[in-house]
């Protein structure tokens, strides 16, 4: 993720992985990063929620309808095929956390 700018504003973008699998989070991460590659969403997020099939995207918030079509295209994760259905956006991930709190394990609902 490049270096913070001062001012920056970010937007959260919760999603679920539909397709019967979870997934670790180093191979959706691999599968984004090679899907967003060539767009204006690049390598511009961070992951910062992951819990198998549900995750939250953390993104500049002019990146935010890049992040949501590089989501919603993605077809699959480590050859399996999947789609990624986004949930809720927001400018606070606490808002994300407690609206879906009951994907998000115990250690990543308190950080």
């Amino acid at each position: 993720m490049p270096p913070r700018v001062p001012g920056e504003k970010w937007r959260y973008i919760a999603f679920k992985i539909e397709g019967g699998q979870s997934f670790a989070r180093s191979d959706f991460l691999s599968a984004l990063l090679h899907d967003s590659r060539g767009s204006a969403l690049g390598d511009s997020f961070r992951i910062t929620v992951f819990e198998g099939d549900f995750g939250i995207l953390k993104v500049p918030h002019k990146l935010k309808e890049n992040a949501l079509t590089v989501l919603t295209s993605m077809n699959s994760v480590k050859g399996v095929p999947c789609k990624v259905v986004t949930l809720k956006t927001s400018g606070t991930i606490r808002t994300l956390k407690e609206k879906y709190g009951e994907f998000i394990g115990p250690e990543e609902h308190h950080r």
